[in-house]
Parts: structure tokens; C-alpha cells; sequence
């Protein structure tokens, strides 16, 4: 399957920048696969969509303050450390970007306070040891949120609250699971009192969810691999949710890889598991009945796994629409719902 077939032209003007104040006053994208009707509603409407049968699942997944600026030691040159994932208390995986390749034994310095050695460096992926800091008190005392490449601009104080979920959790993300920002305790209340069940999952996103496909074939592009566990909770309310002949609604694509792989390769709850799965067209869903999810990157794996839920010319024909209705794309854009 060919990449330029989820490919779509979207202008710069319709990249959301900046969080909205109220998270819920967004808009919302139905889409539905029955009738192949696009339907525009607020997102604070939501619960008009969702059944008391249902059951809502998310990712309780924390972002950390993962972006560091830093400089060598020897050479004071300016040093910018992404954190992809947490080792142990005092070390980690990261993305470098130097002016000059950083080798083992090179040490960073945070602060003229922290000093991190480089214990390896693919050109890619880089091994890092603090020596006298532990990783919790770096990202707490010098940490800045992780903001997406697409957005143009330095974070300010407001992105500490809104680029995080009000469900988050667990540390350990490096981008937050976007479809679940636009939910507040106002759209929580109204599902509940509706008696609609909400479960969670635990998805730790990596800087991979935005690197791009660099295979015409899709089918030769190797994922990224991400920890996630599900929780023993979570599969007693699905299987309930599907005895009711309810639907399992999925606030994300996180959410949806962590089930689909979970009940793929049938792994024991409670423990955390590495996934590479990658969702294409073909792919059967076994879990996911619904999906909430903001609007993608062009040629993206999170595009290409939501037109593997829906059809990809149908996806293409919903974006097309969205641009031309003045949706905002990406991190702080707007929502989609597909039933």
C-alpha cells in the first residue's frame, strides 16, 4: 500500500498553536460509518453520542517535562536533550541535537549543577547516566513540557496544565494522549450521571508517535515501540460493557493500540508490555467499536490506523471537509468522534 495515498494538503493557519481555555469548547467531528455522514457538534455535546451501555476507556499516561537545554563541558556548546524514556532513577534514553556528535564518556552539563555522561550514541538514540542528580529531581528542577514540532513556539505557563490530560496519572509520556485534553470534569459529570462506566489504560507515548514514514510501502515501515499495561478492572468492564451489547469507545489511538494489542497477543493484565503494533488497512479490529481521536498528520501511522477503523478515501473526505470548516488540526485542534 502506497503512502501517498494518505496523504492530504493542510494549511499552516489551521495548525491549532495554543490550547483553548475551556477544554471541552472545541469542536467535534461525528463521523459515522453506517450512514457515511459528517455531522458538526461541540465537543461539551459529546454525551449525546454514548449510551449508558458503553464503556469509556483512556490513557492515564502523565507527560513528563522531558525537553532539557544543556551544554558540553568542555566546549560550552549548546546541547538540547529530548527524554524519550526513563531507565531507572538516574538514567535514560534521549534524542540529542548538538552541533557536534556527543561520544561516549562526553559529559552534558544542566544548569553548570547537573552533569550527564553519554554511555552510548547510535546517531539516533543516546544512553545517559546523571551523576550526580536523580532523573525525578532533573525533569522537576530544570524540565520543560515536551511540546510537539508543530507547534511554533516556546511553551509558556498555561501548556504545564493544558498539555495534560485531567486523567493523568502515571509518569512517563513524552506527548499526551491529544484526544482526551478536550474532556473537563463538566463532560465527565454528564457521561456519569448518564451512567456511562469510564476505564483506563496506561500507554507511555514516545517521540516515535511523531516521526514520519520514510517507506512508499507502508507495509515495509517499522514502528516505534511504546509500555503499556491494561489493568485487570479495565477487562472486567469490557467484557461487561460487551455482554450489555455495549461499545467499547476508545479516547485515542493510544488507547485503541494498547487494546488491540493487549487481546492480540492475549498478554496477563496488570503488567506492563512493549508494543510495536502497527494498524493499517486490513486489519480487524477485535476490541475497538468507537473512536475518539483529534485530526492527524498527513502520511502519518496514527492517519493510516484510523483509516484502517474506517475506509481511507471516506478519512480523506472527512479532513478535506474539516479544512474547509475551519476545524484546527493536531495536539491542541479539535476532535473527532467515529462510530
Amino acid at each position: 500500500m502506497n503512502l501517498d495515498s494518505f496523504n492530504f494538503s493542510l494549511p499552516k493557519s489551521q495548525i491549532a498553536q495554543e490550547a483553548k481555555s475551556v477544554r471541552s469548547d472545541s469542536k467535534l467531528l461525528v463521523i459515522n460509518r453506517k450512514t457515511q455522514k459528517l455531522e458538526d457538534e461541540k465537543f461539551e455535546n459529546i454525551d449525546k453520542f454514548i449510551l449508558k451501555e458503553d464503556l469509556l476507556v483512556i490513557n492515564d499516561t502523565k507527560v513528563i517535562p522531558a525537553r532539557l537545554h544543556g551544554k558540553r563541558k568542555r566546549t560550552r556548546g549548546k546541547v538540547e536533550i529530548f527524554i524519550e524514556r526513563i531507565l531507572s532513577k538516574n538514567s535514560f534514553i534521549c534524542q540529542l541535537k548538538s552541533t557536534r556528535k556527543l561520544g561516549i564518556g562526553d559529559i552534558v552539563i544542566i544548569n553548570d549543577i547537573v552533569e550527564l555522561e553519554i554511555k552510548k550514541n547510535d546517531g539516533i538514540l543516546c544512553i545517559v547516566v546523571i551523576k550526580n542528580y536523580t532523573v525525578k529531581q532533573l525533569l522537576h528542577d530544570f524540565g520543560k513540557v515536551p511540546l510537539p514540532p508543530y507547534i511554533s513556539r516556546n511553551e509558556n505557563t498555561l501548556d504545564k496544565n493544558y498539555y495534560q490530560t485531567i486523567f493523568a496519572k502515571e509518569d512517563g509520556s513524552v506527548a499526551a494522549p491529544t484526544a482526551a485534553l478536550h474532556f473537563d470534569e463538566k463532560v465527565v459529570k454528564k457521561l456519569k450521571d448518564k451512567g456511562v462506566k469510564i476505564a483506563n489504560v496506561t500507554l507511555h507515548i514516545g517521540m516515535g508517535t511523531f516521526s514520519t514514514i520514510k517507506t512508499k510501502n507502508i507495509n515495509n515501515h517499522k514502528m516505534h515501540s511504546e509500555l503499556f499495561c491494561v489493568p485487570e478492572k479495565t477487562v472486567d468492564l469490557i467484557k461487561q460493557c460487551k455482554e450489555n451489547n455495549g461499545k467499547v469507545i476508545c479516547i485515542g489511538t493510544t488507547v485503541a493500540r494498547a487494546l488491540e494489542s493487549f487481546y492480540s497477543y492475549k498478554y496477563e493484565v496488570n503488567k506492563f508490555y512493549e508494543t510495536d503494533i502497527f494498524i493499517k488497512p486490513g486489519y480487524n479490529f477485535k476490541i475497538v467499536d468507537s473512536l475518539v481521536t483529534n485530526f492527524h498528520l498527513p502520511q502519518s501511522s496514527l492517519l493510516i490506523m484510523i483509516a484502517a477503523f474506517y475506509n481511507t478515501n471516506k478519512i480523506l473526505e472527512a479532513y478535506n471537509y474539516a479544512i474547509k470548516n475551519d476545524y484546527k488540526f493536531f495536539s491542541y485542534g479539535d476532535s473527532t468522534l467515529i462510530i
